[in-house]
């Protein structure tokens, strides 16, 4: 996108005007009065552009200096454009839920108590996540020379204690292996993750595009870290049970990649008809347990697992049954 195709100013008694032209429209920026190399001007520009660009045509621009003209304008940034895909639209579902109620607020009437109280008496979660996403909107319009003041600055909400994803012990392993025999989709969703203690996110999109040299290489999604998993007997024995030439080591029945969440609800379904209660990431431990059997040390599998922090690899790899985890787990390859 060139700065200039779009993008009309013009000087009238001294004054400047900006208006985002396209198609015989001509619409207002909001931002009339500011010099044409002022930043302002081209970060209004640019959410005019997206807007455009990316919802229906009808799609009313709001009025400049409020909440919902801000998250139009954070939707349109670089640093909005740099997230991962599955954080985008997370976020993007508690804007538009705020934008709903509070977009017409104009951005300096918002205040940092009122945020804190709104989403203190919430609670949980929710609380913490539309915390994340409400600071990049007032971050990038106080960046953007929107505001004066980030009223999010120095606000926090506490995570609720959780126990976390369910590990997969060594019964619950043993009651899969027999419910989903080698042969079945369910059953290699299951090895793969178990082998590479890959993220779902990750687990999808994994194919022979990803082995070099003897390891498994790719990097997580939700934090950026490259990841090596060694080629192990057991791992080359399930990737040799996938199809030759595919976009993807797992497929649906529609013999095409799944998504994140389709396989997240894939392998739901395939625990509840085993009667487990752990999930995809309840198989990290298991993977954990597996390596530190074959003596490697807690930085080690935390490279390979992709950035899990070093005390919780210590204690997923004290597991009671962790013998009989490795033996399940070698012997079901």
């Amino acid at each position: 996108m060139r700065r200039e195709d779009y993008l009309r100013s013009r000087q009238r008694r001294g004054r400047w005007f900006h208006y985002y032209r396209r198609d015989g429209r001509e619409i207002p920026l909001g931002v009339h009065g500011l010099h044409p190399t002022d930043p302002r001007v081209f970060a209004a520009y640019c959410g005019e552009h997206a807007r455009w660009e990316h919802r229906p045509p009808e799609t009313k621009t709001p009025k400049s200096g409020t909440f919902a003209w801000a998250v139009d304008l954070l939707m349109a940034s670089k640093k909005w454009e740099a997230l991962a895909d599955s954080t985008k639209q997370n976020r993007e579902a508690i804007l538009r839920r705020y934008v709903k109620t509070q977009g017409a607020r104009p951005l300096h009437t918002i205040t940092g108590d009122a945020i804190d109280a709104a989403l203190y008496a919430k609670g949980g979660h929710a609380a913490v996540n539309e915390l994340k996403a409400l600071k990049m909107v007032f971050a990038h319009a106080k960046r953007s020379r929107f505001l004066a003041k980030d009223p999010t600055v120095g606000l926090k909400m506490e995570r609720p204690a959780t126990e976390g994803f369910p590990t997969a012990s060594a019964d619950e392993i043993e009651k899969f292996q027999k419910r989903w025999p080698i042969g079945t989709t369910e059953r290699l969703v299951f090895d793969l993750a178990l082998y590479t203690g890959a993220a779902r996110v990750d687990l999808a999109k994994l194919s022979r595009k990803n082995l070099e040299d003897g390891l498994l290489n790719y990097t997580r999604q939700k934090t950026g870290v490259e990841c090596d998993v060694p080629l192990t007997p057991e791992l080359r024995a399930v990737i040799a049970r996938t199809p030759d030439i595919a976009p993807a080591f797992l497929l649906t029945s529609f013999g095409k990649p799944f998504a994140a969440a389709g396989l997240g609800n894939f392998f739901a379904d395939a625990c509840k008809a085993a009667g487990v209660e752990f999930r995809l990431h309840g198989l990290r431990k298991a993977f954990c347990v597996y390596w530190a059997e074959k003596e490697k040390t807690p930085h080690q599998i935390a490279a390979m697992a992709g950035h899990l922090s070093l005390s919780e690899v210590v204690r997923y790899t004290k597991a009671a049954d962790r013998r009989r985890m490795v033996k399940l787990i070698v012997a079901g390859a």
